[in-house]
């Protein structure tokens, strides 16, 4: 499964944008549209946002992967339901397969997954703590920093999922990656501060090469500082000028990874691809979510902070503990899946 960069599938994925989702139906009286048992449907509700679309794209590919899952990508702003229909369980009328799974990421999604109890034969998915009743969706699946409880319809997880892949092998080659985001609810961002400690990084270790890039989120003054910067062992690569593929591959090609830890996200595809990984130095705002995530991390031995750099950036460096979390949720929905199925 392999979603163009805006987030929809390709030609060899179904399209479901064709339906007009002004129209409702009751899907216990249109009956089941035709299947291949053997090959679940899954729809992907999607709010578009990149970080919930790399969340669906890593656990979709797993099922298909895993168990040859159909995968409908359906977005949330082109099918729009009113509370009052996710209440009522009260689906659009979409043109797809009537679905298996039904998998929800971003809270802009689930007016259309509650929607979509609907068709009572699927499971129901969030991926998220639900700011609803965590009973209504059959299957919930959430980040262990938000402290889920302990039930067999939750499965907690570290981190967000993503798309990255664990890499075969470590490369041997000098190469460090520094991951930069920005502003955050938790954690105190400063410009000089993110410059400085990559300016640290340079001249500690003048014999390796850098990548450095940007997120959405980076300030435009730092932005344009990093752009100005000039050193022979230095390259920055501006957030608009990288493709959907462009970190898998980076993270393949070096060996060590810096993330800012407000940049959650990019911080579990360092540790899913298996690259050994260190946060840099900000100061949390007190929200202890994040915050404590990341000191969880550490003391599993599966980052480093910025003061350990030197062992992170040692010659002998062993590869932190493996990380697959899509690849895991894949295996615990099919399972979930077969056990309705009986």
């Amino acid at each position: 499964m392999r979603p163009p960069a805006d987030g929809w599938p390709g030609p060899a994925l179904f399209d479901a944008g064709a339906a007009s989702s002004a129209l409702f139906t009751d899907p216990r009286l249109t009956g089941r549209l035709a299947r291949r048992p053997e090959r679940p449907v899954v729809w992907l509700l999607s709010d578009d946002k990149a970080g919930h679309v790399n969340q669906l794209r890593g656990l979709g590919e797993r099922l298909e992967a895993l168990r040859g899952a159909r995968l409908v990508w359906i977005s949330c702003r082109r099918h729009r339901v009113s509370w009052w229909q996710a209440l009522a369980a009260r689906p659009p009328c979409i043109e797809a397969p009537a679905p298996d799974l039904v998998i929800g990421a971003g809270s802009g999604t689930h007016p259309l997954l509650l929607a979509c109890r609907g068709f009572r034969e699927a499971l129901t998915v969030v991926l998220m703590r639900p700011g609803f009743p965590s009973r209504w969706v059959d299957l919930k699946v959430i980040p262990e920093h938000d402290r889920p409880a302990a039930r067999g319809d939750i499965l907690a997880t570290q981190g967000a999922l993503t798309a990255v892949q664990p890499n075969p092998r470590l490369s041997a080659a000098r190469r460090g990656l520094v991951l930069l985001g920005g502003h955050s609810p938790h954690f105190h961002w400063h410009d000089d501060s993110i410059l400085e400690q990559l300016i640290t990084l340079l001249n500690e270790y003048p014999d390796w090469r850098w990548t450095v890039t940007s997120s959405r989120r980076t300030p435009a003054p730092l932005v344009a500082r990093l752009g100005d910067l000039s050193a022979p062992n230095l390259r920055f690569h501006h957030h608009d000028d990288t493709p959907v593929d462009w970190l898998p591959r980076q993270l393949r090609a070096h060996r060590v990874a810096w993330v800012s830890p407000d940049s959650v996200s990019m911080l579990y595809e360092s540790l899913t691809a298996g690259v050994p990984t260190g946060t840099l130095d900000l100061a949390t705002t007190g929200k202890a979510r994040v915050a404590g995530g990341i000191r969880t991390l550490q003391g599993r031995g599966q980052i480093r902070g910025w003061r350990d750099r030197a062992a992170l950036m040692g010659a002998a460096t062993p590869r932190p503990p493996h990380l697959w979390e899509a690849n895991r949720v894949a295996h615990w929905l099919i399972d979930r899946y077969e056990e309705a199925r009986l």
